[in-house]
């Protein structure tokens, strides 16, 4: 209820301000993100279902090289590339305003090691106030409450699961977040459906995942978006009944966003 009032609180604004192209969008990515998710478990490790009406982009710069490294759903990454902070990119397939604020967070369900996930789930980022740029970037205007915390898988672990999220961020996050999540709150056993469930955060709009492991079971993947990720692997062998069910928005927050941006590009 609180999200179709966050919805309808942002309807005005809508009608009022320009609106910025989020370059492509596709389909196909869409569906293949969530079957992975699916094959990964994510649900329902960390999530209770994930029905997406948008593709959350992620990409890290390699320090050794420089280079630009694009997360696609299950891609292995070396605990180097993903030494720095990433930039978040936002596409659907209609246009969306500027001014609706997301939260992004990242979290890490296998901790310690995905054997004995005792410390599940890790939080490796939590922030509120992004906006969409021009260029379909997502851009902080507030401090996160919890900063950028790169992977560090211990010797012996198995690759983790990092689980990239984007979610509507609702009209009071900024009062009641806080009273939940600072500096001082451990970062171990994290609950996201918990903290979720208690700021009405509802349910995400967009979410990628990448794995890393120790450096010695890591592979340096190249800055590529290659077809030979799980999401792709996956997309051959989940049923079209899966697929139709993973494109059937169930939540209000996803249903009311796809309609109300449809509607206001249909208008305008």
């Amino acid at each position: 209820m609180l999200h179709t009032q966050g919805l309808l609180f942002f309807l005005p604004t809508l009608l009022l301000v320009p609106l910025r192209v989020l370059g492509q969008f596709n389909n196909q990515n869409l569906t293949n993100t969530t079957q992975a998710f699916a094959a990964a478990k994510i649900v329902p490790d960390v999530l209770s279902s994930f029905n997406p009406a948008a593709l959350l982009g992620v990409e890290f710069t390699d320090p050794s090289t420089n280079q630009s490294v694009n997360v696609t759903p299950g891609i292995l990454l070396s605990m180097e590339q993903t030494m720095k902070e990433p930039q978040f990119f936002l596409t659907a397939n209609v246009t969306i305003p500027s001014t609706i604020p997301y939260v992004l967070v990242i979290v890490d369900p296998d901790a310690p090691m995905p054997q004995n996930n005792t410390e599940s789930q890790f939080r490796h980022m939590l922030g509120g106030d992004f906006h969409v740029d021009n260029s379909s970037k997502l851009v902080n205007t507030s401090a996160a409450l919890s900063d950028f915390v790169n992977p560090t898988p211990p010797v012996g672990s198995g690759p983790h699961r990092y689980v990239i999220l984007a979610f509507i961020q609702p009209a009071d996050f900024n009062s009641t977040a806080p009273k939940l999540v600072n500096a001082s709150t451990p970062r171990n056993n994290f609950n996201l459906t918990t903290f979720g469930e208690a700021v009405n955060l509802g349910s995400p709009i967009a979410g990628t995942y990448f794995l890393t492991g120790p450096s010695s079971n890591s592979t340096n993947s190249s800055a590529t978006t290659s077809s030979t990720s799980p999401s792709s692997s996956s997309s051959s062998t989940a049923t079209s009944s899966g697929s139709l069910k993973a494109h059937d928005v169930g939540s209000k927050v996803t249903w009311g966003l796809t309609i109300c941006l449809t509607m206001y590009a249909l208008v305008f």
